[in-house]
This record gives structure tokens, sequence and C-alpha cells, in this order.
């Protein structure tokens, strides 16, 4: 027979695990989506963000733009491209 506080701390516990499990199934898509968001090659980040492959290159040696490299691949993150882009655009609007 458990005590009332052994009691209450199983049932803490329990009930714990189970929230942590719903929450978890709840955004697991979500967290899906982000961990597995587009991933482009170069010829598709170019495409994407309408820009010129050498001018890309530049922006990739320069260390402007979020980049994976992968040995000698550069694959480039839609969501990382996103947000770099977001940041651009509030900048250049503070610029002007």
């Amino acid at each position: 027979m458990l005590s009332t506080t052994e009691f209450i701390e199983t049932l803490r516990t329990e009930i714990k695990l189970e929230l942590r499990n719903e929450i978890l199934a709840e955004l697991q898509p979500e967290i899906n989506r982000r961990l597995y968001a587009n991933v482009f090659e170069f010829a598709e980040a170019c495409r994407y963000l309408k820009v010129s492959d050498s001018t890309l290159r530049r922006m990739v040696k320069q260390g402007e733009i979020p980049f994976i490299r992968n040995r000698s691949l550069i694959h480039f993150r839609q969501i990382s491209l996103d947000r770099w882009l977001e940041r651009k655009e509030t900048v250049n609007e503070q610029s002007s």
C-alpha cells in the first residue's frame, strides 16, 4: 500500500508523462515540417532567390547567406533562407 505522498508523486509522474505524450503528438507534425523543410540544391536556391549562380556563390563564399556544406555539396534550407530574407527586408526598410 502506498502512502499518500507516494501516491500523489506516482499520480503526478503519470499525469506528467501523459501530458508530455499528448503535447508531443500534437506538435510532432510541426516539428517534422520544420526539421525536414525543403532543402534546396544550389540551382534550386538560385531559382528560389531569383539570383544568378555567380551571385549565390559569392554570397556563400563571403558568408552572407545561411547554407549547409555536405562534403563538396552546398545545400540551403528554405526556412533558413526565408528568415534571412526577412532580416534583409527589415534592414532595407530601416535604411530607406
